[in-house]
């Protein structure tokens, strides 16, 4: 058997410290390497590059430059608030006459004879068991499918 303190103290003398403390060798990456990483990346970036480009090129073929568009170049900001508060008023101005449509009796189709009824007035009507008629081939009018 050996005794403990004998193998430590060969230990320390092996990594050349006499105080107990373990040396490491400091990192050092030779400059000449670093610089030929990054050349060979670049090198290999730009002919990655040219070999792209290459083949889109030949992929587009002879096909005709897409249209600039007409909003190139223009101010949009104003457009937008325009826009919204715009949007906001039709949505309220379309859902008032979808409203009057559904309380007022009107043409869909004059020629066809097709009207609208007020909605309340079709929903007694359908309760009651009464279906529109419908127009059937030869201008022949048959009563609807339910």
């Amino acid at each position: 058997m050996s005794d403990p303190r004998t193998e430590s103290g060969r230990a320390s003398e092996a990594h050349g410290a006499g105080h107990g403390r373990v040396r490491s060798e400091p990192d050092r990456i030779p400059s000449r390497s670093i610089i030929a990483v990054g050349v060979g990346a670049l090198v290999i970036f730009s002919l990655a590059s040219f070999v792209t480009l290459s083949y889109l090129r030949v992929q587009e073929g002879d096909r005709p430059a897409l249209p600039v568009p007409q909003e190139l170049g223009q101010s949009k900001i104003g457009l937008l608030e325009q826009q919204l508060f715009e949007t906001a008023e039709r949505g309220r101005r379309d859902l008032e006459a979808r409203r009057e449509r559904l309380r007022t009796y009107g043409w869909v189709d004059r020629k066809a004879g097709v009207v609208h009824v007020p909605i309340d007035r079709a929903m007694d009507l359908s309760a009651q068991g009464v279906r529109p008629r419908a127009q059937g081939p030869g201008g022949r009018t048959t009563e609807a499918q339910p």
